[in-house]
């Protein structure tokens, strides 16, 4: 599916990822946590959490990316999301 295909169908409906896309997310997944991790060894501050709720958005992000990306991912008539 095409990104531009993609968000003119519904850019706020759940869009579910390629079977094969599921190792690549869970792989972004580990480096965003383990990010996470460390920043919680850090001092506590507004800063930290800052760098903490961009971390979040990034990895919304990131994986938003690959899945409206991949040819293989679909956006489902009715997915039980509201919204879809």
């Amino acid at each position: 599916m095409e990104y531009d295909k993609a968000t003119e169908v519904n850019p706020f409906g759940y869009f579910k990822p390629a079977e094969e896309m599921l190792p690549l997310i869970q792989e972004v997944r580990n480096g965003y946590s383990t990010l996470h991790n460390f920043l919680l060894t850090l001092p506590a501050s507004r800063q930290r959490a800052i760098a903490i709720t961009d971390l979040e958005t990034s990895a919304m992000w990131a994986i938003k990316g690959l899945v409206l990306n991949d040819s293989g991912s679909s956006q489902p008539n009715e997915s039980g999301v509201t919204g879809a």
